[in-house]
């Protein structure tokens, strides 16, 4: 009797010295996969990252080895009417035990370099990795194995797609029809995907490569099945596609080409694929298709004079074929040919669009079908341009302009370097030549050592309060504030 009462006390005094260790962060954890985006009253989702200083759009790590942009993790919040942001949180699925495996399902964030909207029902998270706030103020065991989590994700960017009503992730990779990384720009705007991801009827349609051979790419629909997504091709090996352009009677123009058993490629066709049979009908390639407001035009010349007709779509309907032809002519393009035009966007959800050439900016105006031109001011390049705005550096950089295309001239913006001169840290003879500029930071960048013989990065931030003054980024630095690079309205 006595045994079995010091067997109990030994094993109550394990489990008590157990639980003391878990409370230190012990346990195991593994198998770390993201659920749910908690959106329930969220009206307003915005990325935001941590400033350098007060009011500078800074990157909130130095780059790791081998990169050569400066890397800004962006983290998701609610934004209430009176601008809080609020740290949007997120339903998480871990194997493992103990206090640690509790930890990371409380805390675990993801940082992403966008967020793009598609259609009305979905959210694409662009290049996201793992991170745990505050991480450096956990104690051990905690801190080196939640550590070692994070770098288990840290060397590639998982993408999610947001189903908005509910906040379900779905891991979304080349398999599943995500478009390659270089069909979308690293300084994302949303009319970066126009073209590229699509949504119709609520479903999403994107053209992937993977695991193809260059230049191959299939489209794929994906469709939500409630649990999860299935994903479809759209069309058979033999054929390759790219630009999808919506047109909201369900179909999508694509440019086409077809592959023949030697695997040549037919020059490009243009076609018509009608949703949701998939059946494609090719159209005339003496014209060019282009997606305006989710409809389908056709562009073309008359003796070199541009011309817009609508396009008619006939469905399939059991064995009969599809038709899609010419409808009535909707203008005559006045003051342009129709080589002037050849920059004009395969798709374009605004009232204009803009574009330069050989010094000139052209605008296209698509409600009254006509085309502008006038000389670039003076600073403005060709291309360069992040939400209509460039950032160009003076010769003598001693100033920089910002060339904004809704303005006539361009802003003048002298550079401060009094706080780089007096930074002591900074070998001032390694300080790279020529300044970059990083639209995701916001700012100019170059590259130093300090002297003690480490790597660091100068910045020159082009808005906020410190716009203009360079000063040296030191890894660590934070702020009580936040900067929003995206906001996406969810209702």
């Amino acid at each position: 009797m006595k045994r079995s009462i010091l067997y109990v006390f030994a094993v109550i005094v394990a489990a008590i010295g157990m639980a003391s260790c878990e409370g230190g962060g012990g346990g195991t954890v593994n198998g770390v996969k993201f659920r749910r985006m908690n959106l329930n009253g969220v009206n307003t989702l915005a990325l935001a990252s941590s400033g350098q200083k007060a009011g500078n759009k800074a990157p909130a790590r130095m780059p790791a080895a081998g990169e050569d942009e400066l890397v800004e993790d962006g983290i998701a919040y609610s934004v209430s009417e009176d601008g809080t942001l609020v740290e949007i949180t997120y339903a998480i699925d871990a194997g493992g035990s103990g206090e640690t495996k509790n930890l990371i399902k409380a805390h675990l964030r993801l940082s992403m370099q966008y967020v793009y909207a598609i259609g009305d029902e979905w959210l694409w998270l662009y290049g996201c990795n793992y991170v745990y706030p505050n991480l450096d103020s956990l104690p051990e065991p905690a801190y080196s194995k939640i550590k070692e989590t994070i770098a288990d994700h840290s060397d590639y960017h998982n993408n999610y797609l947001v189903r908005r009503k509910d906040g379900a992730l779905f891991e979304w990779d080349g398999r599943d029809g995500r478009p390659f990384y270089g069909n979308v720009k690293w300084d994302a705007d949303q009319s970066d995907i126009y073209g590229i991801v699509e949504s119709l009827g609520g479903e999403i349609y994107a053209n992937s490569d993977y695991h193809s051979m260059p230049l191959h790419h299939t489209l794929y629909r994906l469709k939500d099945e409630g649990d999860q997504l299935a994903v479809t091709p759209m069309h058979s090996d033999n054929l390759t596609s790219d630009v999808i352009m919506p047109d909201k009677r369900g179909a999508f123009g694509l440019h086409v080409w077809y592959k023949d058993e030697h695997d040549h490629y037919s020059i490009p066709m243009t076609g018509v694929m009608f949703i949701p049979s998939g059946k494609i009908v090719s159209f005339d390639d003496n014209y060019r298709l282009i997606s305006v407001n989710d409809t389908l035009y056709a562009l073309g010349h008359i003796e070199d004079q541009p011309v817009v007709y609508s396009v008619m779509l006939s469905e399939p309907k059991g064995e009969a074929e599809g038709k899609a032809f010419l409808g009535e002519k909707v203008a005559n393009i006045s003051g342009a040919s129709i080589y002037e035009l050849e920059y004009l966007p395969d798709v374009s959800r605004n009232s204009t669009a803009t574009w330069m050439l050989g010094g000139m900016k052209y605008v296209f105006d698509f409600k009254n079908w006509s085309l502008s031109a006038s000389p670039l001011p003076a600073h403005y390049p060709n291309e360069g341009y992040y939400q209509g705005i460039a950032y160009v550096m003076g010769d003598d950089q001693q100033a920089f302009y910002i060339c904004d295309l809704s303005k006539s001239v361009a802003e003048e913006v002298t550079i401060d370097y009094s706080e780089l001169n007096s930074d002591a840290s900074i070998v001032k003879s390694t300080i790279s030549a020529n300044w970059v500029y990083s639209p995701r930071a916001h700012a100019f960048r170059k590259r130093a050592l300090t002297i003690d013989g480490y790597e660091t990065t100068i910045i020159l931030p082009v808005v906020g309060e410190n716009k203009g003054k360079a000063c040296v980024f030191k890894s660590g630095d934070t702020t009580a504030g936040q900067v929003i690079s995206v906001m996406v309205r969810l209702n």
